[in-house]
């Protein structure tokens, strides 16, 4: 695939890498928040409503990282891509939340900051190799796939 202009195709492999990047970015969302470091039990109001709007977020999120992964012009590989928008996706997230005061902790401290920092950039890094590499995936699939109806 040549990757030095901007490629937009929303077919099957894109939703496909789309759906399931969210599932991953929501479950790591909930197995940090909700199981290592016990923060839902700080939600206020009810859990359903909180989980209902992280599984927003992480949709539009996991929306955002695939199409930026397959239409960014640099010349990598989409999973390379994806790392490369996932990280700062990452920051800017941890720091649109920063700035806003969106915590479960009143008083943070800078170690807790920066662990945070650090999680949010590794989850969505990894969210983008993820995204990166199933829009690979899915892409040769869906060619081999037409490949074969051709050939029968």
């Amino acid at each position: 695939m040549n990757n030095t202009k901007l490629k937009l195709e929303l077919k099957v492999p894109f939703f496909m890498a789309w759906i399931v990047t969210f599932i991953i970015l929501y479950a790591l969302s909930y197995t940090w928040h909700g199981v290592i470091l016990n923060d839902l039990s700080r939600v206020s109001y009810p859990k359903s409503v909180f989980l209902f709007l992280v599984a927003a977020v992480y949709f539009c999120i996991s929306f955002a990282i695939t199409f930026l992964a397959q239409v960014l012009p640099f010349d990598y590989k989409l999973h390379i891509k994806g790392l490369l928008v996932g990280a700062p996706m990452g920051m800017f997230i941890y720091l649109i939340a920063f700035v806003f005061g969106i915590s479960f902790y009143t008083n943070p401290t800078l170690s807790h900051i920066m662990l945070d920092l650090g999680w949010q950039v590794f989850e969505e890094s990894i969210g983008g190799i993820i995204a990166g590499g199933l829009l690979s995936l899915f892409g040769l699939l869906a060619k081999d796939m037409k490949k074969s109806r051709v050939s029968s």
